[in-house]
């Protein structure tokens, strides 16, 4: 075991609970972790997730991300109970898909840097899937959620349809981009100040 190994480890572990902290407080300030304006928000939250993931990996990615997923679904009980009609109380609407944002983003930010990319493209690609992860996940967990319980939004979705698809893109292209900028940056800025393994 090299002397370096275990402050390595110890290093993994605080950045992990920085990043983790760092979810809780943007979630409980506001039009910091989601950033509402009229019917539409964003969240910056999957940022902070891909950026611990491609720092850390995949495993403390997926740990970051069961932390944004968890301050989701108090942040729908406690804070939000609207959002419960969508599912945002649900694990697997809420969490689960936020999980798998730490950990695909982290498992292909390191399968590349053992490629020849340069880092900041392989964290692109990463930031890409991560994004993308969280936006079809979630929006097909909350419809399998409404089919299973029962929620009959047909009538709504006539109506507001379109609408609504086009909230999603707005939100989804913002998102994507916004994190596609600030990930690489972020990466590359402290990326000598990581452990070994990052």
């Amino acid at each position: 075991m090299s002397k370096n190994q275990p402050i390595a480890k110890t290093r993994s572990l605080v950045l992990t609970a920085v990043f983790a902290a760092l979810i809780i407080v943007m979630t409980v300030t506001p039009f910091l972790g989601y950033i509402s304006y009229g019917s539409i928000e964003i969240t910056t939250l999957h940022i902070v997730t891909i950026l611990g993931a491609v720092c850390l990996g995949p495993k403390k990615g997926a740990v970051i991300g069961a932390v944004w997923g968890l301050s989701c679904i108090a942040r729908a009980y406690f804070a939000f109970p609207v959002y419960l009609d969508f599912g945002f109380g649900n694990f697997f609407v809420s969490a689960l898909p936020r999980i798998l944002v730490g950990l695909f983003a982290g498992a292909v930010f390191f399968a590349l840097k053992k490629t020849k990319l340069p880092k900041a493209v392989s964290a692109i690609v990463a930031t890409v899937t991560g994004t993308l992860t969280n936006t079809v996940l979630v929006l097909s967990s909350m419809n399998l959620w409404s089919k299973f319980n029962d929620k009959d939004y047909s009538d709504a979705y006539t109506v507001i349809g379109n609408i609504f698809q086009t909230l999603i893109g707005i939100n989804g292209i913002i998102e994507l981009v916004a994190a596609v900028v600030i990930v690489p940056v972020i990466y590359s800025a402290i990326s000598k100040a990581l452990p070994e393994n990052a």
